[in-house]
């Protein structure tokens, strides 16, 4: 079977159970891998071996950074050092909105999964009982900036793969010296906009924060250390593992991450550190199976040459310019995760020549844009940010759909400047350095 009805009919499948929400993610995205190898032409075994070499791939590249980041936040919760940090990231904000939205931003990164850190401070940004117009605003924002830098940032789980996939020479300082900025300044148009479109609104301030986050000033200096250690120590090792060990970019988020782990598991008290160990764990295998579902759909679509074909259906009839943000957002709106989004993103367009006429950044950039484009029923953090909050789909699609949106035009507009300007079209920029 050609090409493109094969993805049609392996997108249609994943779509409709996704839809359902009763097929658990790593089975409707594995089984799909096997629908669309067998679509193919290929034999049982030959699509069994690429799906399962496809979830390898993802597990080693990704299974000590997740467990990681999630082990130092379950240890961070049972010991009630989530609050201290918290707190600590008010900056001094009246506006509790502001706050949250800047608070998701910063941690969504060091937690590696944008999901946990809005788990992390949902409980903290509304009042229980709170039902004023408006008390949902801080959620809202928490969920959009935790997105923006989770697909801008390295290292992410989003944006490892981009990088390590399409362009793994390219210096990371480089990428986060474009993408920190723009991140930030996407980060403060949305506030922008909320605040616009909350303006009928009483603004709500940070004194109406639950009384369970103490105040910084009462906090014991010892607590302190104890909650922002796994945190300085990570930083610290980002130069000990870029100029000291000289690390490729995954091995550096790893030993990064690894670095953090092994600090909170140190801090933590004997009887809360081997519990929280097993619940981060299980939670954590949740996620990196879902992931590893992704790296078997794109393993299967690469070794049975369905994103060759693919490619030459699509580049005829669209500018090729257009096409990593189409195939993105595609893949996001169908099964809504960002990071299996990326990976079978990358794993199509490393294949193309698109990875060798368009400089890495800009091309990342599309695609980054294409994972938050359309942010809709199959996202499952728009679930979650609807049981939270209470509202409707709509009232959802209006605070969380639509800034998402936003940002995404604007990263893909930046991308198209840089590619304009700055980054043109040259033979072989994926391995370009700078």
């Amino acid at each position: 079977m050609d090409p493109v009805p094969v993805l049609i009919i392996t997108l249609a499948y994943i779509t409709i159970l996704a839809f359902s929400r009763k097929v658990p993610t790593f089975l409707f995205l594995f089984t799909g891998a096997v629908v669309m190898g067998l679509l193919a032409g290929f034999g049982f075994e030959q699509v069994l071996t690429w799906a399962i070499e496809g979830m390898g791939n993802i597990f080693s590249s990704f299974a000590v950074i997740i467990l990681s980041g999630i082990v130092i936040v379950r240890l961070l919760s049972d010991q009630g050092l989530l609050d201290i940090i918290i707190s600590g990231l008010r900056f001094d904000i009246k506006d509790r909105g502001v706050n949250a939205g800047i608070i998701g931003y910063i941690l969504s990164i060091p937690t590696t999964c944008c999901i946990t850190t809005y788990l992390m401070i949902a409980p903290a940004m509304k009042k229980p009982g709170d039902k004023t117009p408006g008390s949902n605003r801080p959620l809202y924002l928490v969920a959009v900036g935790s997105i923006i830098s989770y697909v801008l940032i390295f290292p992410t789980p989003a944006t490892i793969p981009l990088l390590t996939g399409l362009a793994p020479d390219y210096p990371v300082f480089n990428f986060d010296a474009i993408t920190i900025p723009l991140s930030f300044a996407i980060l403060v148009i949305i506030l922008l906009l909320s605040g616009f479109l909350y303006r009928k609104t009483k603004r709500e301030t940070v004194e109406s924060v639950p009384p369970e986050i103490l105040p910084e000033e009462k906090i014991p200096a010892n607590i302190k250390i104890r909650a922002w250690a796994p945190f300085i120590v990570m930083f610290v090792a980002i130069p000990v593992g870029l100029f000291l060990l000289q690390l490729s970019h995954l091995i550096l988020t790893q030993f990064i991450m690894l670095a953090g782990m092994i600090t909170a598991l140190a801090l933590a008290p004997p009887d809360i550190r081997m519990k929280s160990f097993s619940k981060g764990a299980k939670f954590a295998g949740l996620i990196l199976f879902d992931f590893c579902s992704a790296g078997a759909v794109g393993k299967v679509i690469v070794g049975s040459g369905i994103a060759n074909g693919i490619m030459d259906s699509m580049i005829p009839v669209l500018p090729d310019i257009l096409v990593p943000f189409i195939i993105a957002a595609v893949f996001a709106t169908v099964q809504g995760s960002r990071v299996v989004t990326a990976v079978i993103s990358s794993e199509i367009i490393a294949t193309t020549g698109l990875a060798e006429t368009l400089h890495p950044v800009p091309l990342i950039l599309m695609i980054s844009a294409g994972t938050c484009f359309i942010s809709y029923l199959t996202d499952p953090y728009f679930w979650l940010v609807q049981r939270t909050t209470g509202d409707d789909i709509t009232t959802v699609m209006k605070h969380y759909t639509l800034p998402l949106a936003v940002a995404a035009i604007i990263i893909f507009a930046v991308a198209l400047l840089l590619t304009a300007f700055v980054f043109p079209y040259v033979e072989n920029a994926a391995l370009l350095v700078g």
